[in-house]
């Protein structure tokens, strides 16, 4: 009795299939009645890619098809339509060739068996020439067909955003998707637009008042909020430096409609604003030039305090700062013990009475000191309003205009422009915008905002409330650190000083 042939079965459902597609257990069942046919004996189980683009090859059903064949497991290569294997053209259909063929891709020469390529709508490899022929000929045809719906989606894409329309796709962080409230002639909306989202609005503003300060905070630590806080970011997995300054500096979040890289202007050359502003151009310019890379300013990471009392304690005997010491237990414990420490006898220096103390209750001893007296008082956050920097910002976006055009026609007039325009932004940089600062309640009480703040945070709240925290010397074998031993003095221009 001769032995079956063995069917290794490949469909892939791409990315827009809908109930219009052809279904994935159609294409399944099609192919399952041609091993039938032919007497072939089906390899379980059957590769899927659902939803993944022909435009890559690095599926991975794809490509353990492909590896049925190579490592000898089939062979038969069986599909439902040839055209639907790639989107790439002539690229991957000689990779699939070399396959059929049992030739190495990198040296033409044979590295395993030939097989059988056959798919639902009558090609076969067997069939020589014409196979190739035809099997190019798909393969280019594929290709064409995405480039063609590729540019369609392009021109949608740009004629929405004309007529100041969502085209489609995942919105900017702080906006989301609506229908538009303009109808058509039977009622129905005109398409989607954007409309802000208020609660990731809200972290945007808050991130761009944090940079629109006197003393910008780092943006790192800026990110470490979003991400203590849970908020997550559109495509990432968290918030980083990259992340965050995409969306406080692009345009979106003005409420600026882009296309290839510059942004659209209507019949008389303004610049169209389709949906609503988070922030204004003013804000938006000032912060590029907060986070522009300035190679003569001095290093801020915004690395974070190891401790929540770091460099804030002072000792007596030297009125030198302490330090965190971490010292292995001399119990069972394999914890090491967190203390804060005089460093100034270990680093040559005299002290008359150095000291340490446990990290954990010195901190908790200073913070529940520092809320008794503000824990009930309103949170206020310094907000700074930016002016006299319009013709910046619309020089800014005149410069990214005519970088996108140097991209597809760098002529001598362009670059010419380019010149203008560069020379004219470090005229109107040079020039001081107007700032104004006012403090804002953010609807939170100290002890709310508290719980939620990092310990950069905190530990920047005690360093504005407290002028001197000194640790005195303890009684040797206490385990318990005496409330006593930890002198505080209020500043005397911090509001919390009245209170206690």
């Amino acid at each position: 009795m001769t032995k079956r042939q063995r069917a290794s079965l490949y469909a892939r459902l791409s990315v827009a299939a809908d109930a219009g597609n052809m279904s994935l257990d159609g294409m399944i069942a099609d192919m399952r009645a041609l091993c039938d046919r032919e007497g072939l004996e089906v390899l379980e189980p059957v590769h899927v890619d659902d939803g993944k683009s022909g435009g890559f090859r690095d599926r991975d059903e794809f490509q353990a098809w492909l590896n049925d064949a190579r490592q000898g497991r089939c062979e038969v290569l069986v599909t439902p339509v040839t055209d639907r294997l790639t989107r790439e053209g002539l690229n991957v259909a000689a990779s699939i060739l070399d396959v059929v063929e049992g030739k190495d891709p990198a040296t033409g020469r044979p590295s395993h068996r030939p097989v059988r390529l056959v798919d639902c709508n009558g090609l076969d490899s067997l069939h020589g020439d014409g196979f190739r022929f035809r099997f190019v000929i798909q393969a280019e045809v594929g290709r064409a067909e995405r480039e063609r719906i590729r540019q369609r989606s392009r021109d949608l894409a740009r004629r929405l955003r004309h007529a100041g329309r969502w085209g489609g796709g995942t919105p900017p962080f702080g906006y989301k998707a609506v229908p538009n409230p303009e109808l058509n002639d039977e009622g129905k909306p005109r398409g989607w637009v954007l409309a802000i989202e208020p609660e990731e609005a809200r972290h945007v503003r808050a991130a761009a008042e944090a940079l629109l300060t006197a003393d910008p905070v780092p943006l790192n630590r800026v990110a470490r909020r979003l991400n203590a806080a849970g908020v997550k970011p559109r495509r990432a997995k968290e918030w980083t430096r990259q992340t965050l300054t995409k969306v406080l500096t692009g345009d979106h979040v003005m409420g600026v409609a882009v296309s290839n890289g510059r942004p659209i202007r209507d019949d008389e050359g303004n610049i169209l604003s389709p949906w609503p502003a988070i922030l204004t151009p003013a804000e938006v310019t000032t912060i590029r030039a907060v986070l522009a890379p300035n190679p003569d300013a001095p290093y801020s990471g915004g690395r974070r305090p190891a401790r929540l009392l770091s460099t804030l304690l002072t000792c007596p005997g030297c009125e030198g700062t302490m330090q965190v010491h971490h010292r292995k237990s001399r119990t069972q414990n394999p914890d090491p013990q967190v203390g804060y420490r005089c460093v100034t006898r270990s680093q040559g220096g005299t002290c008359k009475s150095a000291v340490s103390v446990s990290a954990t209750q010195a901190e908790a001893i200073v913070t529940k000191r520092y809320l008794s007296v503000v824990s009930a008082m309103p949170m206020y956050v310094e907000r700074t309003i930016v002016s006299d920097v319009d013709e910046l910002a619309s020089v800014e976006a005149e410069i990214r205009e005519t970088l996108a055009d140097l991209a597809t026609h760098a002529d001598a007039d362009t670059f010419a422009k380019l010149q203008r325009l560069q020379v004219r932004r470090g005229e109107l940089s040079s020039a001081e915008p107007a700032w104004r600062t006012e403090m804002v309640a953010t609807g939170q009480t100290m002890g709310e905002y508290w719980r939620g703040a990092l310990v950069d945070d905190r530990r920047e709240l005690l360093e504005e409330a407290f002028q001197e925290i000194t640790i005195l010397p303890g009684k040797r074998g206490h385990k318990v650190v005496d409330p006593d031993r930890i002198q505080t003095v209020w500043r005397e221009e911090n509001p919390a000083a009245d209170y206690e």
